[in-house]
């Protein structure tokens, strides 16, 4: 017998939604309304330019099902996806009613080409144990929502896809109640380049007080990759598509403006040359240092300036990252076997020192670096798992380093929560098995989300027993207690009991997430003692 499905309507901000009563992997009922919009389509005259708020309507809208991704190319299935016509937020939630407003958790997905907020990577399953309304949204990516362009006279300074999650992050506060949750206790999250962007509205005045906590898995603004080197890439793009004009930066618009979005999609796809590939530029179009300033502005100024004087620095945070992030490059290594056989000193230094890569200064920081992880080797593919630890180090725990260092020299600063995922699971780290094959071990960069949200690969839940399972909980009920109170602490990880940092110098110690819950000293703090001594004095944090 089939079983009956409960539509449930609710009236928002904007207009009247249909969605539909589920039932999660664990066996607990809630509420989902997808699709709904949130901006008018960026479409036609609207493309590259700021989001527009969505007109009301009167009609119920459908919200029983997901809605269209952003235009990007989706390397897992190897395709173009997406519409154009994409700014929807998610919505999921156990009580309409409730007697007390639950925390509200709203998820900020990562990648910068492509990427979004789809059940299939992000099922809130998990975080649906506990009483909490997850909101999640889509946003413009790749040229489509960070292309920036130096001529203030066409208007596109950058950070498009930021201004989108603005707009959205106002919508879900607005709306908080009417799907039982409290507006005045909202904990923004976001793994990768989506923890990027949590941190930067923890930088920008123009998300003051939208939310009170924040979680960064994997990402602040301080990682070198947090923002792309100004390289020209617009124009790069539109002659890649097929235009053939010259110092018109009008004319370029407005050919792109009229450009097929799956070409646009292609040629970003291949804009990045063999040596921004060995520079670790790794993508043309994500946030940038906005090239003048408007009233709009997300980021007007240097990332490390603007965490000084934050609006959020009294808010407790909890950063951390994967224990071995740079598994990332696993397979790119292998693809491009060049990243390591053809590797320079002057390669190696971080592209946020703006280096000039033919001078002496950058051939010394490099021979340093190049000594300290390879020691006389020259570097080679028996050396991949050296050249993997170093960009472990280099691009993804410095940066979390610095973030940690940045709030210890604030006055009043929040409690700041360092951790450490290193659960090694042969068969849960999905994102390591998808990207390195099986034989690897390891905690890959982004295997923590499968803790923290349900996917598709996962299509059984761990057995009860297990300690997948067991980390699933650990996750569970640390980022919600920390959602609810501003404290992860929770007896599914004692005896541990996790401490805020207090110190404002290496080493510090962080929660060691594994098979047994530690508070230890992070082991790669004298790798960290290392790069800090390359960053001059006043750029560090």
């Amino acid at each position: 017998m089939q079983k009956s499905v409960t539509f449930q309507r609710v009236q928002t901000t904007h207009g009247p939604i249909k969605g539909v009563k589920k039932t999660s992997a664990l066996g607990d009922d809630y509420f989902s309304f997808q699709s709904i919009p949130y901006a008018k389509p960026p479409v036609g005259d609207l493309r590259f330019r700021d989001p527009q708020p969505v007109e009301p309507w009167s009609q119920v809208i459908d919200s029983t099902k997901q809605g269209a991704c952003c235009p990007g190319f989706n390397s897992i299935i190897n395709e173009i996806q997406g519409s154009e016509d994409c700014l929807y937020i998610n919505v999921f939630t156990k009580n309409l009613t409730p007697k007390k407003l639950a925390p509200v958790m709203i998820f900020i997905h990562g990648g910068a080409m492509a990427g979004s907020s789809g059940v299939e990577m992000y099922g809130p399953d998990f975080l649906l144990q506990k009483d909490i309304v997850l909101f999640s949204f889509n946003f413009r990516v790749g040229a489509f929502g960070f292309m920036s362009i130096d001529d203030p006279s066409v208007s596109i300074p950058g950070n498009l896809g930021m201004k989108d999650q603005l707009l959205a992050i106002k919508w879900c506060k607005a709306n908080a109640t009417v799907f039982g949750g409290d507006p005045d206790n909202v904990t923004l999250f976001g793994e990768s380049l989506g923890a990027c962007f949590v941190h930067y509205h923890m930088l920008s005045e123009h998300s003051r007080g939208l939310f009170h906590r924040a979680i960064l898995q994997s990402g602040t603004s301080l990682n070198a990759w947090s923002v792309i080197p100004p390289r020209n890439w617009a124009e790069r793009l539109a002659r890649a598509v097929g235009w053939s004009g010259k110092d018109n930066p009008s004319d370029m618009v407005e050919f792109l403006r009229k450009a097929d979005a799956k070409s646009i999609v292609r040629a970003q796809e291949n804009l990045i040359d063999r040596e921004e590939r060995k520079d670790r530029t790794l993508w043309p179009f994500a946030a940038v240092i906005e090239p003048y300033v408007t009233e709009g502005s997300i980021i007007p100024k240097n990332p490390v300036e603007m965490c000084r004087d934050s609006w959020s620095n009294s808010m407790p945070i909890i950063v951390g990252g994967c224990s071995d992030e740079g598994l990332y490059f696993h397979s790119e290594i292998n693809k491009y076997p060049e990243l390591l056989t053809e590797l320079t000193c002057e390669n190696l230094v971080p592209i946020d020192l703006n280096p000039d890569r033919k001078s002496e200064n950058c051939l010394e920081l490099g021979q340093k670096i190049q000594k300290f992880y390879f020691g006389d080797d020259k570097p080679s593919m028996k050396h991949a798992d050296i050249y993997i630890r170093m960009m472990t180090d280099k691009l993804f725990w410095h940066g979390f380093h610095r973030t940690i260092l940045s709030r210890a020299h604030v006055p009043n600063v929040g409690p700041t929560y360092f951790y450490r995922f290193a659960f090694d699971s042969p068969t849960f780290n999905h994102y390591r098995i998808m990207s390195c094959g099986k034989s690897v071990r390891g905690v890959c960069h982004a295997d923590d989300l499968s803790y923290v949200f349900k996917n598709v690969v996962s299509r059984k839940v761990p057995e009860a027993t297990s300690p997948e399972f067991k980390t699933i909980q650990r996750m569970i009920n640390m980022w919600v207690n920390f959602a609810t109170t501003g404290d992860p602490n929770c007896d599914e990880i004692k005896p541990a009991i996790w401490n805020p940092v207090n110190k404002k110098s290496a080493p510090c110690e962080c929660l060691n997430i594994s098979n047994n819950m530690e508070m230890t000293e992070l082991p790669n703090a004298k790798s960290m003692a290392f790069w800090d001594t390359l960053y001059p004095e006043g750029q560090l944090y």
